[in-house]
């Protein structure tokens, strides 16, 4: 099923290579799914029926949880997780800078405070000697977020979050799979939040979000939070402010399916991640390294570029056909949304380092060993040339 090369503008030369390329996993999966689809569709039960709850518990089984509820993307599932956790106006959350800005956003929501730590180099998540820098009397929750498919140290951070008494909730979105000492993300803290949307290691075919806890609590919470509100034993009682937040029938039956092949596409980035490794290693770059404890599903496979040939790289690559970008390029501390916030600084040098040096690589479960060359010969290429 690989795609044909696509033009592009500007007169830029065809590409190679898809950036991202969805229907290689979907397409054998197409039948089961149109069953599915039809079942949902003939059930009339599209939200909060059968099918969501049957995908709950199979996802709560996988990740070795008691409770998970679905609900409409993975920004939701931290707000609720936050929420539900106790944090509130005025608290602090130590979150890094280096991710996605809805993590950050996920605070904000709440009317609490963002306070950015440091990244661990290597791992891309946070650094726990930062993290310390971060706490205050004011911290209330930190949120680990499992970048590009691999876990944070989770014992320091957990032995940190006991010395003060916080709360821990992982940002799982890029983690599908991963593990920490055999135990999945998503079981490793207070809850956890997952995304579905596409281009994750279990993306859907549309929005979608799922928390996972071991904290019955914190999931009644949720349930009630992600459905307006309403009394989980009376519907016409409405005693929390609630959202319209709810996984659909259509994506669980969808995501069920997807679920029994997640293991294989995750073994397929990690066959990928080593035919990578093996092709680029001689190169002055900085590869993708798992580091001892974690089990990484290479979500996206992000290269560091030192000496600032970054952006010339890239250049190099588009007019070679092979099409990357930068993740990420603009750290959410210095996103303009953070201006009206004057949280407590706390020194970012890495992160600062590896916005001008990052950069992602065409990668994907499906690609082919001849594509996989074209992508590595293209960079081996702009380091013969120089």
């Amino acid at each position: 099923m690989n795609s044909k090369p696509k033009a592009r503008q500007n007169n830029l030369p065809l590409l190679k290579v898809p950036y991202f390329d969805i229907k290689r996993q979907h397409g054998p999966l197409l039948s089961g799914t149109m069953a599915a689809l039809e079942k949902v569709y003939a059930s009339g039960a599209y939200i909060l029926g059968p099918e969501l709850k049957d995908f709950e518990c199979k996802f709560a089984g996988y990740i070795g949880v008691p409770y998970a509820a679905g609900v409409a993307s993975g920004t939701d599932a931290l707000i609720f997780a936050l929420k539900a956790a106790g944090v509130k106006k005025g608290d602090e959350v130590i979150v890094p800078s280096f991710t996605f800005t809805a993590t950050a956003l996920s605070v904000m929501h709440l009317g609490a405070i963002p306070v950015f730590a440091d990244v661990d180099p290597v791992s891309f998540t946070l650094d726990p000697k930062s993290v310390r820098k971060a706490v205050s009397k004011k911290t209330k929750a930190m949120i680990p977020v499992h970048l590009f498919g691999q876990c944070a140290n989770m014992d320091a951070l957990t032995e940190i979050a006991k010395e003060h008494g916080l709360k821990i909730v992982e940002d799982a979105c890029q983690a599908h799979g991963a593990t920490w000492k055999g135990k999945k993300a998503g079981s490793l803290g207070d809850a956890a939040a997952f995304s579905f949307y596409p281009t994750k290691n279990l993306g859907g075919i549309g929005d979608g979000g799922m928390l996972t806890t071991q904290d019955e609590s914190i999931y009644q919470n949720v349930l009630q939070l992600r459905n307006l509100g309403k009394g989980l034993h009376n519907a016409m009682i409405h005693d929390e402010i609630g959202w319209t937040s709810r996984l659909d029938s259509v994506q669980a039956a969808f995501l069920s399916i997807k679920l029994d092949r997640l293991d294989a596409f995750n073994d397929e980035r990690r066959r990928l991640a080593v035919l990578f490794e093996r092709k680029l290693k001689r190169l002055p770059l900085i590869l993708p390294a798992e580091v001892p404890g974690a089990l990484h599903v290479y979500h996206i496979y992000v290269v560091r570029v030192p000496d600032g040939k970054r952006n010339a790289l890239k250049e190099h690559l588009l007019q070679e056909g092979i099409p990357s970008m930068v993740h990420y390029e603009i750290p959410v501390h210095r996103q303009p949304v953070m201006k009206r916030y004057k949280n407590r600084k706390v020194p970012l040098p890495v992160t600062e380092k590896l916005k001008d040096e990052v950069l992602t690589l065409p990668f994907y479960p499906g690609m082919t060993e001849e594509e996989a060359e074209l992508v590595t010969q293209a960079v081996r290429k702009f380091y013969k040339a120089g």
